[in-house]
């Protein structure tokens, strides 16, 4: 499941990264800038919160905003956009008469800017609210009782791409676009809690579409969770507890889009999951997060995750923070569970999920 709050996080090369604010608007709004994470030795994190209770955010280079989730008065989540600097925050249904007002998640954007897709909860659906949030079971990023929905930036062109049967096993979890645009994936939660991967086609016209939807469940029946795709569009990075058998030791793999064959990247029993590709000047690597190395929070059930980073074929580990370690420069003294990030609008920078509820999905956003 996705990890609700996020957090951005400056990747340094030896030396500290500049401050989140300090960015300019050419900087912004230029073409997506190859990361510097094949380089990077440490992170900084700056404890003022960006967003808070806001998560999975995702940065847009042409439009120079980032797209996020966040909780209404009411406790619903809503698809939102903002400035990278915090600044010009709006509600993606705003403009739109059709997108139910219910929960709405995992926004992101065509490499354009002229989209969002994210998931929406159906309008006829609701549930039990529990922790102060209605329709718990629909929360984003457990992917039951929701849609595929696409949208422009201002909601005012808004249609549903999918709509997934009305049951209490189905839905459908973390869509993404290829960086190319032609092409959407998605996690999709089927009868009995199994999940698959599905890649489809992309196409504006006549009206935003897909086609030619393909599934993979390389592993059999299992967890199946989207990642990212890599630079070139030929290869799905995705979690899955296929070999493991178990959710809490779940793995990363990269899946051949036209062969189906998966490759696992990850080893041991850790708890893996997230793996979002960066590109840099040396290849693609990935970030993700795993509990190897964590220290159990004092009262908390659940380990925390940090982040660490691998190359695409899975070598070149590298750990990236050190959250949850006692006495560690980023340990805040409570739970921090590391989450899906997004690279930024400079080199050393990267926004990232960090959550201090697995229960209640709480969490703040922050630059880092």
């Amino acid at each position: 499941m996705t990890k609700p709050s996020t957090a951005a996080l400056a990747l340094t090369v030896g030396l500290l990264a500049p401050g989140l604010l300090a960015t300019t608007a050419s900087a912004a709004t230029s073409p997506t800038t190859v990361c510097t994470l094949d380089r990077a030795t440490g992170t900084t994190f700056d404890s003022r919160p960006e967003i808070a209770n806001g998560y999975a955010a995702h940065y847009n280079a042409p439009t120079g905003r980032v797209a996020f989730m966040q909780p209404d008065t009411l406790g619903y989540y809503r698809a939102m956009t903002m400035r990278v600097d915090g600044t010009d925050v709006r509600a993606v249904d705003a403009g739109s008469l059709t997108i139910p007002r219910k929960h709405q998640g995992s926004p992101a954007w065509h490499p354009s800017g002229r989209y969002l897709i994210f998931t929406v909860e159906k309008q006829a659906w609701s549930g039990r609210r529990l922790f102060g949030i209605p329709d718990y079971e629909a929360i984003p990023g457990y992917g039951r009782h929701d849609d595929l929905w696409i949208a422009t930036p201002d909601g005012r062109n808004a249609r549903m791409l999918i709509d997934e049967p009305n049951t209490k096993d189905q839905g459908i979890l973390i869509p993404v676009f290829s960086p190319d645009g032609k092409h959407v994936a998605w996690s999709d939660r089927q009868p009995g809690g199994m999940y698959e991967l599905k890649v489809a086609d992309f196409d504006s016209l006549p009206v935003p579409h897909l086609a030619n939807v393909r599934t993979y469940r390389p592993g059999g029946a299992a967890y199946y969770e989207t990642g990212s795709f890599t630079s070139d569009g030929a290869h799905l990075t995705y979690t899955s507890d296929q070999d493991t058998h178990s959710f809490w030791q779940s793995q990363i793999y990269l899946l051949d889009l036209a062969t189906g064959r998966d490759t696992r990247l990850t080893t041991g029993t850790y708890y893996d999951e997230h793996p979002v590709v960066d590109p840099t000047p040396t290849g693609d690597w990935i970030v993700y997060m795993s509990t190897q190395g964590v220290t159990r929070t004092p009262g908390h059930l659940l380990l925390g995750t940090d982040w660490y980073a691998m190359r695409l074929d899975g070598t070149g580990t590298k750990r990236l923070t050190t959250m949850n370690v006692p006495h560690g420069p980023e340990n805040d003294g409570g739970l921090q569970v590391a989450g899906r990030i997004s690279p930024g609008p400079t080199p050393n920078l990267i926004f990232g999920d960090v959550q201090n509820s697995l229960v209640r999905q709480t969490g703040s956003t922050k630059r880092i």
